[in-house]
């Protein structure tokens, strides 16, 4: 069903996504993570307690941690060598902590920008964020845990957008669905008059996460975004280049991704080498998409 007075609707959602008391608040357990992760005395034995308490978190990070990838599966036998073995610390904090702030948005699971599919390019997009940072030569521009982060929450905007509402969220849903090629951004102002980046960032806000991370989601469509956080943006926008999700484009089709490589101080070899490593996870990423919905 179209949306028939767009413009009200798009003034309403903003007046909406500016007052941070209309918002989910971030769950506790996410919270929780988020206080170790600000800790710089957290320790191991206090994030395997953290997630033991969650059973669905336990089974996410056993589960990651058993990927055909790492070559573990058999010795995963708890959270404590998921961690130890594989992951390590940061990792496994960085994933529990996006998917226990996901708890509280609900959302249609199918559908190009239903949840399973949000889910599978998040894990692909922040894994791939991870890799492509570990081979920077300017290692001093990116912190790994906040890399990867900003490639899971990218486009947590269709999540607060579903929460908030469902029905137009399906309208939208199907309208992607029955043009899979046009650029998402152009439907979404077409048929609500916001994009999921601007909603995705006030979420990002509203739970005081780290402004690079912000920056990031607001505007990894426009990798020539030239201020504050920069390279954040830069990254994310190459891994979706790279991993190449249709309708997921950017806005700079001038601005080769060659260029964005060099200007992170990445080799071209070496993105390849990475996005092979992580599209051989993709069918595995799914499975943990569709674990997630269930």
């Amino acid at each position: 069903m179209e949306i028939p007075n767009k413009q009200a609707f798009s003034k309403n959602l903003y007046q909406t996504l500016r007052q941070t008391k209309l918002l989910p608040p971030l769950p506790e357990t996410a919270h929780e993570l988020l206080k170790l992760r600000n800790n710089p005395d957290a320790n191991l034995q206090q994030l395997t307690r953290l997630i033991e308490k969650d059973p669905s978190l336990t089974a996410f990070i056993m589960k990651y941690a058993r990927m055909a990838v790492y070559g573990y599966s058999d010795r995963i036998t708890s959270v404590h060598s998921a961690i130890t073995l594989v992951l390590g610390f940061n990792t496994a904090l960085n994933i529990t902590f996006g998917i226990a702030s996901a708890g509280c948005l609900k959302v249609p699971n199918q559908g190009p920008i239903g949840r399973v599919r949000i889910w599978s390019q998040a894990l692909e997009c922040a894994a791939l964020c991870r890799e492509l940072s570990n081979t920077m030569t300017k290692k001093q521009l990116i912190n790994p845990g906040l890399a990867y982060l900003s490639g899971l929450f990218h486009n947590f905007g269709y999540l607060l957008f579903a929460h908030l509402h469902p029905v137009q969220f399906n309208y939208l849903n199907d309208l992607v669905s029955r043009h899979p090629e046009e650029d998402v951004r152009r439907l979404e102002i077409h048929a609500i008059g916001v994009t999921h980046d601007i909603i995705g960032m006030h979420l990002i806000r509203a739970w005081n996460l780290p402004e690079e991370i912000a920056v990031a989601v607001a505007e990894h469509h426009f990798p020539d975004y030239s201020g504050e956080h920069a390279p954040y943006v830069q990254l994310v926008a190459t891994a979706n280049r790279l991993l190449k999700n249709k309708g997921m484009t950017d806005a700079c089709h001038y601005l080769e991704t060659p260029l964005l490589l060099e200007s992170l101080g990445i080799s071209e070899i070496d993105a390849e080498i990475a996005m092979e490593k992580t599209r051989e996870c993709e069918g595995e990423f799914n499975k943990l998409a569709q674990e997630l919905a269930a």
